[in-house]
């Protein structure tokens, strides 16, 4: 039924948007395929190219209330496989380094406005061990992402 729903939102989403729909016998997270750009309820934005074999490539732009490495763009990495996704963050890149990472695991599915959603566990963890016990920080939680449908390329990341 999920797959049903989400494969008719997206039928009538590429009509709108002047794309074609997605071929028989596609897996759903792939009928998302090429540049898009994703809105998680804390104001975070994530732009993923998803590669035609299921390779997730993209920026992440940390805007959490409360957390560090806001507002720069970081690289990620990951896998989508039918509608389940993983990816990965370093809060590393030229400009900071939070000593951090983070991995997210979820699945794709419709949202309740009729678009795309991604709902996803994550773990963030120290890339050092805490002077005093030796033991890496580790945090968790869940993330949800809304696609963020439209017809042209973004220009910058950004909320």
């Amino acid at each position: 039924m999920k797959v049903a729903a989400f494969l008719l939102a997206f039928s009538v989403s590429s009509v709108l948007l002047g794309a074609a729909p997605p071929a028989a016998g596609n897996v759903p997270g792939l009928a998302i395929a090429g540049t898009s750009s994703w809105v998680s309820r804390e104001g975070s934005v994530m732009v993923l190219d998803i590669g035609p074999q299921g390779t997730v490539q993209g920026h992440f732009v940390n805007n959490a209330p409360g957390k560090g490495c806001r507002g720069i763009p970081y690289e990620l990495s990951g896998r989508l496989v039918a509608d389940s996704v993983s990816f990965r963050v370093r809060w590393r890149n030229g400009v900071a380094d939070c000593m951090s990472e983070t991995l997210w695991h979820g699945h794709m599915q419709p949202s309740r406005n009729g678009g795309f959603e991604i709902v996803a566990r994550w773990q963030r963890s120290s890339t050092v061990a805490a002077a005093d016990t030796g033991i890496a920080i580790s945090e968790n939680g869940v993330d949800v992402f809304t696609y963020r449908a439209s017809t042209r390329l973004p220009t910058s990341i950004s909320p």
